[in-house]
């Protein structure tokens, strides 16, 4: 997955950036072999005259289902990217679920040995 952070006019800090980019990761993980690409812009929207005025716009590219896009506005950057992520998880969860696709793949270890083959079934 690529992941595109546009910051430029936003004028976000380098901690910010690198928590931005920790909770992109974290958030889309599960989405690993579906979505290919993710771009976000942050703008602020009012200026210096405070306020909610930060909003994040999240695109996810997806292999098999297009894209998706989401808005989020908060107090600062992470919040809004937080909101914004939120949403995405969600309508990216409903996109594939319409589309039959699991959005989840589990590979869960086991302390157990494999049931012996030759065994009879338990009833």
């Amino acid at each position: 997955m690529i992941y595109e952070i546009n910051n430029r006019q936003a004028g976000i800090e380098d901690d910010e950036y690198r928590e931005a980019q920790k909770l992109l990761r974290f958030s889309l993980s599960r989405f690993a072999g579906v979505v290919t690409r993710v771009t976000v812009r942050f703008s602020d929207v009012n200026g210096p005259r405070g306020g909610i005025d930060k909003r994040c716009r999240v695109t996810a590219k997806m292999r098999t289902t297009g894209q998706v896009t989401v808005t989020g506005d908060g107090k600062n950057y992470l919040e809004a990217l937080g909101n914004c992520l939120e949403r995405l998880v969600r309508a990216t969860r409903r996109q594939l679920e319409k589309r039959g696709h699991s959005p989840v793949c589990l590979k869960q270890k086991s302390d157990q040995p494999p049931p012996d083959q030759n065994a009879p079934p338990m009833p």
